[in-house]
């Protein structure tokens, strides 16, 4: 496994024991993992930036809340976002008896859909409990994951070309554009342009421009910078904005999340 155009900014590890172990990773903007596999299952959450991920002659691009399962030994290539991406993981030992109560473990997939967010904010909130010493149990944890419902996953099928450019458009300059003037860039009508948005992406054009400002700020903010720096970085009107931002997309206030990654 061989990291390329960055790497791995951050990881700590949250909890571990009972053939489970819990990570929150920040890999830095443009990194790339080439080809490689897993000796443990793992279902992992797209909590901030995006994800490409490569597997079977298949592709998901996820800019989402997104989830993902991996059996051990499959093998699957990563490009992460050009904001960076900011990863919950969740290893569990194949020969765990976990394995029996997370139906779906051997299909490689990912999904987002609107019940991953109560399912990740659950999750997170246990791990992180554990890696601050609060008296929770490994069992606990392992209780949410296994309660946890897989949805299906997507067809990783790719975008049409109009709609990865304006995806492009919204990342690289999130304030350059209104709905109207990004339809009659690609040519469609604007209607047109945000259901197909909502259905490929699994978020509309308005909510990609947020999730964008986000990553772009916590990239900044990992990297060093203050909580107002990082703020002004994202485009956002103050810190007080950034922090709400923050913690209804990713279940954590920026600064909850910059101690987690330093320790």
């Amino acid at each position: 496994m061989q990291m390329t155009g960055g790497g791995m900014g951050r990881q700590r590890r949250l909890a571990s024991g009972a053939g489970l172990d819990v990570r929150l990773s920040w890999y830095e903007p443009g990194a790339h993992m080439d080809r490689h596999v897993h000796d443990r299952h793992q279902i992992s959450w797209l909590l901030a930036g995006e994800l490409r991920e490569r597997s079977a002659g298949r592709e998901f691009e996820l800019v989402d809340l997104s989830r993902g399962v991996k059996p051990a030994g499959c093998p699957h290539a990563n490009v992460y976002g050009r904001s960076g991406s900011l990863i919950l993981a969740l290893n569990i030992d194949p020969g765990s008896d976990l394995c029996d109560a997370i139906p779906g473990l051997d299909d490689w997939r990912w999904s987002t859909t609107d019940g991953e967010r109560k399912a990740v904010q659950d999750v997170l909130a246990a791990a992180t409990m554990l890696a601050e010493g609060d008296p929770v149990t490994d069992l606990a944890l392992a209780d949410l994951v296994a309660g946890a419902h897989l949805a299906p996953g997507q067809t990783g099928d790719a975008p049409d070309p109009w709609l990865s450019r304006v995806r492009d458009w919204l990342h690289d300059d999130p304030d350059a554009h209104d709905l109207s003037g990004l339809a009659a860039a690609a040519g469609v009508h604007q209607v047109h342009l945000s259901r197909s948005f909502t259905r490929h992406y699994g978020l509309s054009p308005s909510l990609y421009r947020l999730r964008c400002r986000v990553s772009r700020a916590l990239a900044d903010l990992v990297g060093g910078a203050s909580l107002a720096a990082a703020a002004q970085t994202g485009g956002f009107a103050d810190q007080a904005h950034f922090t709400r931002a923050t913690r209804r997309q990713t279940g954590l206030t920026p600064s909850h999340l910059r101690s987690l990654l330093a320790a």
